[in-house]
């Protein structure tokens, strides 16, 4: 942030003026007002080393006049932009006089309060320039109107990060990470698997050296639960880890249905495609495309997120009808199983620049998301937005610390909402090497509502497996619509903190409904549903 301050206070010294008539408040004797008008018709005229040097001889003899300080600041910023005189001389007008009239002096004063960080400061400043600008209208405010417009915007909203740090405090999470790096990491919905990608050794002998030297490429590995616990991550088998390279993985909460991104060679360029893939009793099988209207030709998609029912896919694009640069678009499942057209998220979430790593929580309706086209602190910000919520035009940027100069992306959160985890770097005693897998604690205001699985069978009522349709209700803009498996097999998510509305249906069958109350858990649903024919 420091440089980019520096960039913009520089800037500013180019861009102003302050050149117009003498307006002077404190009385001297007639000979040195006389000199003082010199000294300012000398500013006024581009000459300003003699004026600054005549107005240095009247401060010796007028030291508590704020009038003299306040052009040797102004000959400060015309002269070489002298930093250290802007820092002498303004600061000096307003501790003489704390509401000295001219708002140019309160302009520079928040300029040096914002530099050095102290945003409360500035904004005070600021503010005070605007009142004191918008009562006078003169030249001197005008030139530099814009300019404390765009620092005022700046400042509010540093200041107000300050004042509302959230408690963050990231733990490396065991059995995730290792001394290799670690990226891209998600959290099944039953938070019993972790699928991440590692940097992974291609040698088949190799020395200390070689090793410390080698590039390593991300292989897709996967890491169970045993009770609070992840155990050692695995490598993925085949279809994954065949060479090309992959991203990190969503998966249903059912964990039947898996996408990721594949970048393969087309057209003399590697492009990248979001593949999907499902189990059999042989493992996952071959991947997928996930068709002409999630992947484009020649456009670049990737960081796939599904909605725990499979019924909406989001993910990054660099497609044409966007907002600028790579969007967050996504995709409504059809009656067929296929994706439908591709839908982009609009101003609310996109800007020209570039937004990515869309993380669509449990609850189906928070969206988590980078971007670097929104107000933030530098480079990539995490942000978040409820999209059940239409009248929101802009989404929420996480704050600091959370947010940092660097880049932030790639967030998830489990499906309770309290803890949220990405692949990040730690200087903790903790630290397993390289960037590790990291935990923390998501603080209230930015928590999804909260949601707990629930796994069960549906039967018709003579014990066999029902083909049935799960549609769970809890006030979203759309219910969530789950399917069983063919042996009748069920996973839904129920929210933690609104009504849920159940609803079994089967062709043939009569819909079996349950009313929920808010706070119901997961053993609120009986184990087994048995439907009964019309």
């Amino acid at each position: 942030m420091r440089p980019l301050l520096a960039l913009l206070l520089l800037l500013a010294l180019t861009a102003t003026t302050a050149q117009g008539q003498s307006r002077l408040t404190y009385k001297m004797a007639q000979a040195d007002m006389s000199r003082m008008e010199r000294a300012i018709q000398d500013y006024n005229k581009g000459r300003y080393r003699p004026s600054a040097e005549e107005l240095r001889k009247l401060s010796a003899l007028y030291p508590d006049n704020p009038d003299i300080y306040f052009y040797l600041g102004l000959n400060a910023v015309k002269r070489n932009f002298n930093v250290a005189g802007i820092r002498r001389y303004f600061p000096q007008v307003l501790k003489l006089n704390p509401s000295y009239p001219d708002a140019v002096a309160h302009y520079y004063m928040g300029l040096i309060h914002y530099t050095d960080e102290q945003y409360d400061q500035a904004e005070e400043d600021f503010k005070r320039y605007f009142e004191l600008a918008n009562s006078a209208g003169t030249p001197e405010s005008d030139a530099i109107y814009m300019e404390a417009s765009n620092y005022l915007y700046w400042t509010t909203f540093l200041a107000d990060a300050y004042r509302n740090l959230a408690p963050f405090n990231p733990h490396v999470v065991l059995g995730l990470s290792s001394v290799e790096e670690e990226a891209m990491p998600f959290i099944t919905c039953d938070g019993h698997h972790c699928y991440l990608l590692r940097a992974t050794s291609t040698a088949s002998r190799a020395t200390f050296y070689t090793r410390e030297l080698e590039q390593k490429p991300l292989r897709l590995y996967v890491c169970s639960r045993t009770d609070s616990l992840f155990g050692k991550a695995r490598m993925l088998p085949a279809p994954f880890n065949q060479g090309d390279p992959e991203g990190g993985v969503t998966l249903t909460a059912d964990n039947r249905e898996l996408y990721y991104p594949v970048i393969r060679r087309f057209r003399g360029y590697n492009n990248s495609d979001i593949y999907f893939t499902q189990p059999d009793s042989n493992g996952w099988q071959p991947i997928v495309n996930a068709g002409d209207n999630v992947n484009g030709p020649d456009t670049w998609e990737s960081q796939p997120s599904v909605t725990p029912d499979g019924q909406w896919l989001y993910f990054a694009s660099n497609r044409k009808g966007g907002m600028g640069g790579t969007d967050i678009w996504r995709c409504h499942r059809k009656a067929d199983g296929s994706w439908g057209k591709a839908q982009n998220l609009g101003s609310a979430v996109n800007t020209p620049g570039n937004e990515r790593c869309p993380f669509i929580h449990a609850d189906g309706h928070t969206l988590y998301f980078s971007s670097n086209g929104w107000q933030g602190f530098g480079g990539y910000d995490m942000y978040f937005i409820d999209l059940d919520r239409p009248e929101l035009t802009k989404p929420v940027n996480m704050g600091l610390p959370l947010n940092t100069e660097e880049d932030d992306i790639a967030f998830g959160i489990i499906a309770d909402g309290t803890q949220a985890y990405y692949a990040g770097r730690t200087s903790g005693p903790d630290r397993m090497g390289g960037q590790d897998i990291l935990m923390f604690d998501l603080y209230p205001a930015a928590r999804p509502e909260g949601m707990t699985l629930l796994r069960g069978v549906v039967l018709t009522a003579d014990g066999t497996a029902a083909s049935a349709t799960i549609t769970v209700d809890h006030g979203s803009s759309s219910p969530a619509i789950y399917h069983a498996d063919p042996h009748g097999n069920y996973t839904i998510l129920l929210s933690t903190v609104k009504p849920n509305t159940v609803t079994f249906s089967a062709p043939g069958h009569k819909p079996y409904t349950l009313q929920l109350p808010a706070g119901a858990k997961s053993t609120s649903l009986p184990s087994t549903i048995k439907l009964q024919r019309q």
